[in-house]
């Protein structure tokens, strides 16, 4: 049997999620002359900041047992697909924030791979409230998820007003 990850691991992949999330969005504004576009990778990487708050505040918040409690999945599932899009496919994986990386020659493309690394967060946030120990933190993950759908709905109105 494998162990799963406990709320406070999983809560920690959320926090390092958001963190790149946030490194990322300031990036893309540091590699844009658009004004509107620069105020909007601002605007995200500030709301990727308030989610690192929130699920810090979560494992602050957390008992004792649920940072400590062993929970088991007998196929490994649940523990192999987190770490994989943890480690693999949210935010910043294999690129280098500061180079003139493929991803930024052109803003639909900056915006497309926003577009794909917020699909992603859903998917693992989703998941994660699926696994998560404490109730309360599921529901605060559900907004979390909310929000990120948000976030979806702004880069995709922008991909659309520039036409990619």
């Amino acid at each position: 049997m494998a162990q799963l990850f406990n709320a406070d691991e999983i809560y920690a992949m959320g926090v390092q999620i958001e963190k790149n999330g946030n490194a990322f969005y300031a990036a893309a504004a540091g590699h844009t002359d658009d004004p509107g576009l620069k105020k909007l990778f601002l605007r995200l990487a500030d709301w990727e900041q308030s989610h690192v708050a929130i699920f810090e505040d979560l494992r602050l918040k957390l008992p004792a047992a649920a940072k400590a409690k062993d929970v088991f999945d007998p196929d490994n599932m649940v523990h192999l697909y987190l770490k994989a899009v943890a480690d693999n496919n949210v935010f910043v994986k294999g690129l280098s924030l500061n180079s003139d990386h493929l991803v930024w020659t052109s803003p639909v493309k900056t915006l497309n791979t926003a577009l794909d690394f917020e699909k992603d967060s859903v998917v693992f946030f989703s998941s994660m409230k699926e696994v998560a120990i404490d109730t309360s933190g599921a529901a605060q993950v559900q907004k979390l998820v909310l929000e990120e759908l948000k976030h979806i709905g702004y880069l995709t109105g922008e991909i659309s007003k520039l036409g990619g």
